[in-house]
């Protein structure tokens, strides 16, 4: 491991960007309601116990209205090219067939969705089996992500989930069972009093179906949730550190052992299946958003859709969304890049994060990039940079060495 040479040819800091990007883009949309609202989400959801989740068909109106004015937001000259769409929550398979039918023709009329588009939807195992997804897989649906978490009953009722382990696998095999070809499954580990042998009976329980994709999370507890408040209480029992990098590290040996590509921190996939649609998110793509508290990406600049369900309703199109502003801060944008890029397991050349960056990462983060080496950390090359198996298991500390 060295650090290489600086490139006297690549940009220097500073160097204002001209040109579009030129990545395909793609596009989410977020549907807040779903059965219950658990006690780790920090998601503008609303579950049917909240008032709000009354409000479905006024809020899929005024979905249709923030989609159908984003040409005009953003200034396009043409209809901008996508090739994924992205319907995420809350859960937003509850929104059944006719409400995604018209949904999917205001997409289309507003941008331009390229041949062979991946179009996921997620779903929970609660409610998979009476959605009607057939219905959803003929308006163009071609992916799911169901969100298992766990098939233990213990550790389902610790995290608030409506389902039980049987139900879970019921709904798994009639997902199966329709010839999808491309089902993401989600896992999560470091559950309150989860042990690594329960983790890894969740995993294997999971293999057995052996999906396309699998996303796996460390669950993270966020100030603003029941599980924050009672964590501050002392009331939260979750694994100790050691038992959430054995849970990990299980994760990552057993998913290689299976045949799966670890091509994102919490993300493994069957050769050539990665999630095109959140990929992006670790590579310089225009990102649009739709829906409450959405963000978006435009040119390297962001926009947020206001937070409130109310005002989003009754607002004019125009007024739901904040204006197109870059990262505000010292070291801001190019620590948001190097945030994102080391989340890419195989890494990123010095050329990509150079043009997207419009400056000599190797020079601007010298200092730390010599450090992360030293710490095996980060491997660098003259091609680029990659973050070791300690990186991967220390992902979020990584990230903040950059800002």
């Amino acid at each position: 491991m060295f650090l290489p040479a600086i490139d006297p040819e690549m940009p220097n800091k500073g160097v204002k960007k001209l040109n579009a990007i030129a990545n395909m883009g793609g596009v989410y949309i977020h549907w807040p309601f779903c059965e219950r609202k658990c006690p780790y989400c920090d998601f503008h959801t609303f579950g049917a116990e909240h008032p709000n989740s009354g409000f479905a068909a006024s809020y899929h109106a005024a979905l249709i209205r923030d989609i159908e004015s984003l040409g005009e937001f953003l200034g396009w000259d043409e209809p901008a090219r996508v090739d994924t769409i992205y319907f995420g929550g809350g859960t937003p398979g509850l929104m059944g067939a006719r409400f995604l039918e018209s949904l999917m023709r205001s997409l289309e009329q507003v941008f331009r969705v390229e041949a062979g588009p991946e179009i996921t939807i997620e779903i929970n195992p609660v409610s998979a089996e009476i959605i009607g997804l057939d219905g959803m897989l003929a308006s163009g649906i071609n992916r799911v992500s169901i969100g298992c978490q766990s098939f233990n009953d213990r550790l389902l009722g610790q995290l608030g989930r409506l389902h039980d382990g049987i139900t879970t696998r019921r709904s798994l095999d009639h997902i199966c069972s329709l010839g999808l070809g491309n089902i993401s499954m989600d896992l999560m580990f470091g559950v309150p009093t989860q042990t690594p042998d329960e983790f890894l009976d969740d995993l294997e329980i999971l293999l057995s179906y052996q999906p396309e994709h699998i996303s796996a999370y460390n669950l993270t507890v966020h100030e603003d949730t029941p599980f924050g408040h009672r964590h501050r209480e002392g009331k939260l029992c979750l694994p100790n550190e050691s038992e959430q990098v054995i849970m990990f590290e299980t994760l990552m040996d057993r998913l290689d052992e299976a045949g799966y590509e670890h091509y994102e921190v919490s993300n493994w996939c069957r050769s050539g299946m990665q999630s095109r649609h959140n990929s992006k998110y670790w590579s310089e793509c225009n990102l649009f958003a739709a829906g409450i508290s959405a963000r978006g990406v435009y040119n390297g600049m962001r926009y947020e859709v206001l937070a409130d369900l109310k005002k989003y309703i009754d607002y004019g199109a125009t007024e739901i969304r904040g204006g197109l502003d870059a990262p505000v801060g010292d070291r801001s944008r190019e620590g948001e890049i190097m945030m994102l890029a080391m989340r890419r397991v195989k890494g990123v050349s010095w050329k990509e994060l150079a043009a997207w960056s419009g400056c000599d990462i190797r020079e601007y983060y010298r200092t730390e990039l010599k450090h992360l080496v030293e710490e095996n950390l980060v491997e660098t090359s003259m091609v680029g940079i990659r973050p070791t198996r300690q990186g991967i298991l220390m992902n979020d500390s990584v990230a903040l060495r950059f800002f």
